[in-house]
């Protein structure tokens, strides 16, 4: 657990730094909030498809590097998984439900066309929670196993669209580079060695537009 607060200190300190860097430079640094919604799976669980609900908010900054080209900075917390639900009118009672929830740090470089900004980076997530149920209820993995990891590190890549200057709806895929949990066969498939998060997520956003620092 201690381990833990620290990791999310130290992506706190980030985001400030990053900040005091801009600030420090004199560059314009826009900053918002953002709300939407996670659609996630797991490869390798033995369950498909983009079933599992998970909630998405944090706040975001941003700085231009031309006129066309900015970089995105965000610390969200993200909640991603795995869910297989029951097919009982076909006598099917399998249910199962993964839950792992993230303080998560995106770094991106982003292209902005008109009203079009698209974007592609990295993020790095913290574990903070995780839920493990079947239709047998709650369950741990056995200690004699490999454990579920508590970062995830991985790639993205998304669309901005300006409704208005200020209110902006984004849509974004993003996926693990590294798994979330080993396989127990120690099994190693070219980039396939266990688990990986898969998620499709929607947020509105609202962006206050910043004027350069000194001015």
């Amino acid at each position: 657990m201690g381990c833990t607060v620290m990791n999310i200190r130290n992506c706190l300190f980030t985001f400030l730094f990053f900040h005091l860097c801009i600030l420090t430079f004199g560059q314009k640094i826009n900053i918002g909030a953002l709300a939407g919604i996670n659609a996630s799976q797991v490869s390798g669980d033995g369950y498909g498809g983009f079933n599992k609900a998970g909630i998405l908010v944090g706040a975001y900054s941003n700085f231009d590097i031309s006129e066309e080209f900015n970089f995105q900075f965000e610390i969200n917390y993200s909640e991603k998984g795995s869910r297989r639900n029951p097919k009982t009118d076909e006598g099917d009672t399998e249910f199962f439900l993964l839950r792992m929830n993230y303080v998560e740090v995106p770094i991106m470089l982003r292209y902005k066309r008109e009203r079009f900004t698209y974007e592609a980076g990295l993020y790095y997530g913290q574990l903070i929670s995780s839920y493990l149920e079947n239709e047998n209820g709650q369950f741990n993995i056995p200690p004699q196993t490999n454990q579920l990891i508590d970062f995830d590190f991985g790639a993205l890549i998304g669309i901005n669209f300006n409704l208005t200057e200020n209110i902006i709806m984004n849509w974004r895929y993003s996926n693990s580079i590294l798994p979330v949990r080993e396989y127990d066969s120690g099994a190693n498939f070219w980039l396939d060695s266990g688990l990986l998060h898969h998620y499709i997520s929607f947020s509105m956003r609202y962006e206050f537009i910043g004027q350069k620092s000194g001015t």
